[in-house]
């Protein structure tokens, strides 16, 4: 059982997440880096979320204020359950 959840999760995740080039957000580091003050080593998520119009998924709350949605596992989980 064990072993069938680890390859059905492998297999989702190889299905479902997309590796993203550098080059496709690179173009809004400055962008990202003046919305994320608190901690600058994030930008390149601010980045990646701006360049593809994604929100975040987090618990870090240096992204709130930073102009893309960000969602919590529990608000992610509430609006996935009322909308499916």
């Amino acid at each position: 059982m064990g072993q069938s959840l680890l390859t059905d999760a492998i297999a989702l995740s190889e299905a479902k997440v997309a590796i993203v080039s550098h080059e496709v957000y690179l173009s809004y580091e400055t962008v990202a880096r003046n919305r994320i003050p608190r901690d600058p080593n994030d930008w390149f998520t601010v980045a990646l979320a701006l360049a593809v119009g994604a929100g975040i998924w987090t618990l870090d709350n240096d992204f709130l204020g930073c102009g893309v949605a960000t969602w919590t596992t529990d608000t992610l989980l509430t609006h996935l359950t009322a909308n499916y």
